[in-house]
């Protein structure tokens, strides 16, 4: 016999002389190197499809074109500079995948012993391999090119597993219901200025002893002694912020996400768009507020749809920031100590808070009406201030017991909201705005953020919260439960005459990130004595 043997199946040739490499796609897989492009869009779509529950396909498409731009402009640079496109396609194909994929593999290799001179060196050597490759290779470029291509293909194809079904099922959802925003009319003449202040895991005193000891913070009282209303028992009606922030913003519980979602579900999306169109800032608009929202890294307050400016130290979101971190790019920054170099999260944290004190002096004198919604995150972790005010490195922080971390950061925290105050209050009574400083929550009950209790310790921890309202020319008594879901009903039924009773002070928790809308009341627990 001589020659291949060869088979028939449907058309398709099978045996020695026949398989994919006869069909066309696989000859284009040869010839053309999309495996750049391939490998750019990858490194986007990998972060999004861990983070399905938290981000929207909106979130990716700036990160994911300009991972493209930079792919198209590596391989035409290193086409010409290796004389043909193939070759240079390889060597940004390697520089693509050190520049995306340094983050996830840095810290392994740290745990391995290598420092940051020997991770850069290693990146470095992976692209002068490639390099090398590029420059000697001769008949094995096509099998190298198909294989890369391949390769980036199934990669494709694994997070598109994860996200395509993901995102047919978000989008056959009913549109979640938002709270109607009251129709009431002001009562009175005056429009009082509207400040309502979150200083994220700022505890009850209840929670904050508990937690870390703490017996000795005053600001409670200091508070009380200035006219504002300070309950001795508040809590927050949900232990995480965006849902606290969208039972407080929209004045309900969160009800019907659990009918509209389901309990089954770890989909954190519906609850940032009751605050991206919350009930609250509807009304007030429609009132003649001018809203101004004073934003974080945090992807619910960093952009808020229906405020009228949207206030943040840059225009990077959270997925954006969290992207960028996981580049080989801060490190290269760093280590060349470029002054424009991007901020890592920890700065972030410390520049963010910094601008939104900064802001918020500034909006005071802007026209009135105006809501100003401000969301700091202090004491929240990183903890990036000691108590006088000093900057704390994210090694001193690491080196630093959380306790003392927490400590410094809350002092630091209460010596702003003393400013605060000073300058909001500044005028005569009549003049003066409403003020409501709120935490959204309690601090951690322990390390990790996703850790879950059921204790009534846990609870009291994460759901007891600061709520102090200042709500100058009415007088109104907040019950010792007050919870937060309450706070704005208690603003338009004194100051707007709406018929808008408060709801009962509840509070809920959840087993896990799994099943988040499966709320759970734990009220009597964190009431307990």
């Amino acid at each position: 016999m001589s020659g291949p043997v060869a088979s028939t199946f449907g058309g398709l040739r099978l045996g020695c002389g026949g398989g994919p490499r006869d069909l066309p796609w696989y000859g284009h897989l040869r010839r053309v190197p999309l495996h750049p492009f391939l490998f750019a869009a990858y490194g986007v779509l990998y972060l999004y499809s861990q983070n399905l529950e938290e981000v929207l396909p909106v979130d990716v498409v700036a990160p994911v074109a300009r991972g493209l731009l930079i792919a198209l402009v590596a391989t035409a640079i290193l086409a010409v500079m290796y004389l043909g496109v193939r070759r240079g396609a390889i060597v940004a194909t390697a520089i693509v995948a050190v520049y995306y994929g340094y983050g996830h593999v840095a810290e392994g290799l740290s745990d391995a012993g290598l420092g940051q001179r020997e991770r850069l060196a290693l990146a470095a050597l992976v692209i002068g391999a490639a390099g090398l490759y590029a420059l000697k290779a001769k008949e094995s470029l096509p099998r190298v090119t198909s294989g890369l291509n391949i390769v980036a293909l199934v990669l494709i194809a694994v997070v598109g597993s994860t996200i395509v079904p993901y995102e047919i099922q978000r989008a056959g959802r009913e549109p979640i219901a938002l709270a109607s925003a009251t129709t009431a009319q002001a009562t009175g003449g005056r429009r009082p200025d509207i400040y309502f202040l979150i200083f994220d895991r700022y505890g009850s005193a209840d929670s904050i002893e508990r937690r870390f000891g703490l017996t000795d913070n005053e600001i409670y009282g200091w508070l009380r002694d200035r006219g504002f209303h300070v309950p001795a028992n508040s809590h927050a009606n949900y232990r995480a912020t965006d849902f606290s922030l969208a039972a407080t913003l929209n004045m309900q519980f969160l009800d019907n996400l659990t009918e509209d979602v389901g309990r089954t579900s770890g989909d954190r999306t519906p609850a940032h768009a009751m605050i991206a169109n919350n009930a609250v800032g509807r009304f007030l608009k429609s009132q003649g507020y001018r809203y101004y929202q004073l934003g974080t890294w945090f992807a619910p307050t960093h952009n808020v749809t229906i405020a009228d400016e949207n206030l943040t130290v840059d225009s990077t979101s959270e997925f954006e920031s969290v992207l960028n971190d996981t580049t080989i790019l801060p490190t290269i920054e760093r280590k060349l100590g470029a002054k424009d170099a991007k901020l890592t999260f920890f700065d972030r944290h410390r520049e963010g808070t910094l601008f939104e004190l900064r802001q918020l002096r500034r909006v005071s004198t802007a026209p009135s009406p105006k809501f100003v919604f401000a969301h700091i995150l202090l004491p929240h972790d990183p903890y990036v201030f000691r108590a006088d005010g000093s900057f704390l490195t994210e090694a001193q922080a690491d080196a630093t017991d959380e306790r003392d971390a927490y400590a410094g950061q809350l002092v630091f925290a209460n010596r702003q909201i003393k400013d605060i105050v000073g300058y909001l209050l500044s005028g005569p009574e009549e003049s003066r705005p409403i003020v409501i400083m709120e935490g959204d929550e309690g601090p951690l009950a322990c390390r990790e953020v996703d850790c879950v209790g059921t204790s009534e310790d846990y609870l009291r921890i994460r759901l007891g919260n600061l709520v102090a309202m200042y709500l100058p020319g009415v007088d109104v008594d907040l019950s010792d439960t007050f919870t937060s879901v309450n706070t704005f009903r208690t603003v338009f039924r004194e100051y707007f005459g709406a018929d808008l009773p408060n709801l009962p002070d509840r509070s809920f928790t959840w087993p896990d990130n799994d099943h988040i809308y499966d709320f759970r009341d734990v009220t009597e627990l964190v009431n307990g004595p």
